[in-house]
């Protein structure tokens, strides 16, 4: 973790007024015994009186400006006002004390601290109990004495010292006084800055419960209101550094904000606050990944040094701040220049800082993290050299036992690494794991940053067993990865490490890589959270793909079927299972416990609606203060309802036969749950085998078939084959047709169905026994997972001059796909309850702004309309400018069927961004998760592209068909890339027909809707044959549910 540097001034003080007038009491303040007559006298008192009314002066300027000029000469005068040798009054030694303490804000010299601790001494002893300015000059003593601390850090009895004066001060003055306010916030400072040094919990909570008094007490429009803020985001950013809870950063921002909002332009602490704003941005990436934050940070870290007065040590924390933005900015860009950037600020950091002050350490370990990255790419060992030794210094130059400490060591070691992979000098990588491990002993076993100091700490003794072949260090790094993975703080780090640790010990230690996978299964669903939008989670997902597929290939390998099932089915469409869990009836909660099942629906809608916002739901693109406010308003609220919803999932756990409520499946209620119908066939497809799991009902195990003759690369080929050969984007024209995106290549394609039929079907209809019988086909429901969640399995067979009965897979079953057994079993249940359709909603648009004409789809629609004026079925057509979003979405709520015939988009940028081409824009995916439909049989998608998932997450199936099934519609037929406009109009018709055929008098039937896509495709085979057209218009057509 970065060390983020703030302005220490606004940390620790808020000056009282002295409201006494220069002057008062002058005169008794001259000694009796005093050498001067009593007209040099007079004379000595007026030039004190000059000296500090100019003084005065230059204090008033110097709060405007924040010149250091101005300050130097409010010291200067103070100093001449001392040197007559007079004893002076309470007030001035109070306003001495002062000018030092802002001398010290600007140029940072510990001896002006010194100064100040001296004269509000002074000013405390000669102030009588009970004089109402005590409990004012009792505050600025206690700053004085925190700022010391916060300078130096050394003495925490310096912060003893604070407390008690504070602690006086606050006991001395009258309730109701309107000082109180910033005596509160000054103990909130105390425990804030203590918090740091000792890691206290107690500390972090005293902080942000003064603070949060203080903020809540605050009268409207109160000048210090923003302060109060700023100390209050500080003390949240804080402890989320010491703790992790992301609730926390959302806090500190949110304050950070409302600072910067609400102060009036000019004031000289924006620069403070704009550079906490910025720093708790960074924070918050640390956490999250979000790129969002780091452009947020770098903007608000610029405004920081705009604002910042010149002349004064207070630009080199905010050049720091700013360097770090820039330096983590080049983790994603790889941009030389934003390193160089990063370096170059942060060289004036250290260059701006004065020797011996509290905050060098941290800033010289920043720039040698700089240039540890810069090394990443520029492989100069000068750089590499320099982060050493910038290390190096700032571990020696932090105090023994100071919490910095193990950040330190952490980073000097992973600078050795480095080096280590360049120069192979195994002496580096033995410094590595030294620094490590200190840096693991010396950080609380409670700390966020934990899991990454031992993931560093396991990847130092991996590479050094990759060069000596030492097995203990092989078993080390398998220790400290499951350190990391067991630890407290960010998931994403913790699931690299739990990773890592099942990768290893799956050679090295098998006898636990299944406990391994375990634990890093079950922190997918943590990287994914709930506090997150939905774009966000599979954002943070598209780098694990292969996991799930490791972990079953390695059951597998142990013969643990059972675990194979449960990890495929819990480690994979995370995003669906989470919606498809906040919409869980929750009837026998309801009548155990009301108010707990009310409070979970209120939570589960709550977060459902903000998963399903956009991640930058900002009105422009360089949205004021006021929206991004708004947005981190939304932010906050949502990881709240997060955190509660975690635990009302406990509490709930907690009742009588309530533990394993929304606990992923075990193998027992997946096989008890299946639908009599047919087999569901799980696949899973790896680089060392590939597997299909059989899961029938009534059936206590399921069936493990090996593929032996498939392989990862083979799927990857026949993958890539309809990538590029089918699915080249360019537009045709023949024979009066235009087609809904692309044709494929008919050769290319009766390749790839003989090949799944020979090496992946086929194997799985023997051995399930399945025997030829056309005429009564069962159903089996498909669930494929990586590179064959893209291949058409439900067509794989044998076709042309080459085809018998019994080559392809149509022969033997009713096919169907479904994203996860949970998806089936609940359209299976819902289906079961659900009645004939009577109704059906039609979407034409032939026409579509900005696209090509598909002028067949109205023929379609009015075919399909008529046929439904023929039975008793109520058609509603919307076509043309009918078809607009609002209106499709408004009439999907009162039909159980909807058929569109229009063009469909995959988005492969921005997958939630797919969705239907209506007349006035996209019904989007994102959308359409939105919709609660619980009524909705089945959806019909003559469109493109809808069951047609994104490479990156194939194990999330972000598709159109799974959000309708997601907006809980029972059915869905759809296709896996483009189809033919001339021939849609013929497969609408013959799957319609079908149905009405099958007592279509009552209404359409969702549950025969795969025997009539069944139908449709024999019938459009046995008109086509089996020639280029055929493939083109039956092959992408799928059924997905029940």
């Amino acid at each position: 973790m970065v060390v983020s540097v703030g302005a220490p001034a606004e940390h620790v003080f808020a000056s009282v007024k002295e409201d006494n007038p220069v002057g008062v009491r002058m005169t008794s303040a001259v000694s009796p015994s005093s050498p001067f007559g009593s007209g040099e006298m007079n004379a000595i008192q007026q030039a004190i009186q000059r000296a500090i009314l100019t003084a005065i002066s230059f204090q008033r300027r110097f709060n405007e400006t924040g010149n250091a000029d101005d300050i130097a000469q409010v010291v200067f005068h103070c100093e001449n006002a001392l040197s007559f040798g007079l004893d002076l009054p309470p007030f001035a030694y109070s306003f001495f004390g002062n000018a030092y303490l802002s001398r010290f804000t600007c140029l940072g010299e510990v001896q002006d601290l010194e100064h100040a601790i001296s004269h509000h001494q002074k000013a405390v002893q000669s102030t009588p109990s009970g004089d109402a300015e005590l409990p004012g000059r009792l505050n600025n003593l206690g700053s004085s004495y925190l700022r010391r601390f916060e300078a130096t850090g050394d003495d925490l009895q310096d912060t003893e010292h604070a407390l008690s004066y504070y602690q006086k001060g606050l006991k001395s003055t009258p309730s109701g006084h309107p000082d109180i306010l910033s005596f509160l916030s000054n103990l909130g400072n105390l425990y804030s800055c203590r918090s740091v040094r000792t890691g206290d919990l107690q500390d972090f909570e005293q902080a942000i419960s003064y603070h949060q008094k203080v903020v809540e007490s605050a009268p409207s429009g109160h000048a210090d209101v923003p302060l109060w803020f700023y100390h209050l985001g500080t003390s949240y950013s804080r402890r989320f550094q010491r703790f992790g809870n992301l609730q926390d950063i959302d806090h500190a921002i949110s304050y950070h904000q409302k600072a910067v909002e609400c102060a009036p332009s000019g004031r000289t602490e924006l620069s403070s606050w704009f550079s906490s704003l910025g720093n708790s941005h960074l924070q918050r990436w640390e956490r999250t990944r979000d790129i969002q934050d780091i452009d947020d940070a770098v903007s608000h870290l610029q405004k920081a040094i705009q604002s910042t007065p010149s002349g004064t040590y207070l630009a080199g924390p905010e050049f720091n701040n700013l360097g770090n933005a820039y330096a983590i900015r080049f983790n994603y860009t790889l941009d030389l220049e934003d390193i160089d950037h990063a370096i170059s600020l942060q060289q004036k950091a250290v260059q701006s800082t004065p020797s011996g002050h509290a905050e060098l350490p941290g800033l010289l370990d920043n720039l040698g993290t700089s240039y540890s990255r810069r090394f990443y790419c520029s492989e100069s060992l000068q750089d590499i050299d320099h982060a050493i030794s910038y290390h190096q210094k700032a571990i020696q130059s932090t105090p023994s036992g100071h919490t910095r400490l193990p950040a330190g060591f952490n980073h000097l070691g992973i600078s050795y690494t480095h080096r280590f992979k360049c120069t192979r000098d195994l002496q580096d990588i033995d410094r590595a794991i030294s620094y490590h491990q200190k840096a693991v002993e010396s950080t609380p076993s409670d700390h966020a940053d934990l899991p990454g100091r031992f993931s560093n700490l396991g990847s130092s003794y991996l590479d050094r067993f990759n060069s000596t072949n030492y097995l203990p260090d092989v078993q080390n790094s398998i220790a400290s990865y499951r350190q990391a993975a067991e630890a407290n703080g960010a998931p994403s780090i913790r699931l690299k490490a739990a990773k890592e640790a099942a990768m290893l010990s799956s050679d090295h230690d098998p006898s636990q890589c299944l406990t391994d996978f375990a634990l890093a299964i079950s922190l997918l669903s943590e990287v994914a959270g709930l506090e997150q939008t939905n774009n966000r989670r599979h954002a943070n997902l598209r780098g694990y793909s292969d996991l799930v597929g490791s972990a079953v290939a390695t059951a597998l390998r142990f013969d643990s079927t059972n675990r194979a099932l449960e990890w495929l089915e819990q480690g994979r469409c995370l995003v669906w299972n989470q919606l498809n869990q906040l919409r869980t009836p929750i009837d026998n909660l309801r009548m155990k416990n009301p108010s707990l099942a009310n409070r979970f629906i209120e939570i589960a809608r709550a977060l459902e609606s903000h998963g399903t916002r956009s991640a930058l739901s900002l009105p422009s693109l360089h949205p004021t203060l006021v929206e991004a406010i708004r947005l981190q308003d939304d932010t906050l609220n949502h990881t709240i309802h997060a955190t509660e919803y975690k635990q009302l999932l406990e509490e709930i756990r907690a009742l009588p036969d309530f533990h394993d409520f929304l606990q992923p499946p075990k193998a027992t209620d997946i096989l008890s749950s299946l639908p009599n119908d047919g087999p569901l066939v799980i696949f899973n497809i790896h680089k060392t085998r590939c597997d299909a799991l059989a899961v029938i009902a009534g059936i206590e195990e399921p069936l493990h078939i090996p593929l032996e003759n498939f392989s990862l690369v083979q799927a990857e080929e026949l993958q890539e084959i309809l990538r590029f050969d089918l699915l080249k984007q360019r537009e045709v024209e023949d024979q009066d047709r235009m087609p809904r995106r692309v044709r494929p290549n008919p050769s290319s394609m009766l390749f790839v169905l003989n090949e799944l039929w020979r090496k992946v079907v086929q194997p799985i209809l023997e051995a399930l026994g399945y025997s030829l019988n056309p005429s009564d086909c069962g159903r089996i429901w498909w669930c494929p997972t990586g590179p064959l969640a893209f291949l058409p399995l439900h067509a794989a067979g044998i076709y042309g001059a080459a085809h018998n009965p019994g080559s392809c897979v149509s022969d033997f079953v009713v096919s169907s796909y479904t994203p996860t057994f949970r998806t089936l079993n609940d359209r299976s249940t819902a289906s079961s309850t659900s009645s004939k359709c009577t109704s059906i909603l039609l979407i034409s648009q032939p026409n579509t702004p900005g696209l090509s004409s598909i002028p067949l789809t109205r023929k379609e629609t009015h075919d399909l309309e008529t046929l439904m004026k023929r039975t008793a079925i109520e058609a509603l057509l919307l076509e043309d400018s009918k078809a607009t979003v609002e209106n499709v979405k408004a009439e999907m709520k009162s039909r159980s069927w909807v058929h569109f015939a229009c063009h469909g988009v995959q988005d492969v940028h921005q997958p939630l961004s797919s969705g239907l081409c209506l007349h006035d824009g996209r019904l989007e995916l994102l959308e359409i998760m939105k919709q609660k439909i619980p009524n909705l049989d089945l959806v019909f998608l003559s469109a493109c592209q809808t069951s047609k998932g994104d490479l990156k997450l194939s194990e999330e199936v972000v598709h159109l068909a799974a959000g309708m099934l997601g907006a809980g519609c029972r059915g869905v037929v759809g296709t896996m890339w483009s189809i033919s406009d001339l021939y849609g109009p013929k497969f609408a018709e013959e799957f319609y027909q079908y149905l009405l055929k099958e007592k279509g008098s009552e209404g359409l039937d969702s549950t025969r809707a795969a025997y009539a896509l069944h139908y449709a495709t024999r019938k459009v085979r046995e008109i086509l044959g089996d020639d280029d057209n055929a493939f083109l218009t039956w092959v992408p057509y799928v059924h997905f549910g029940y």
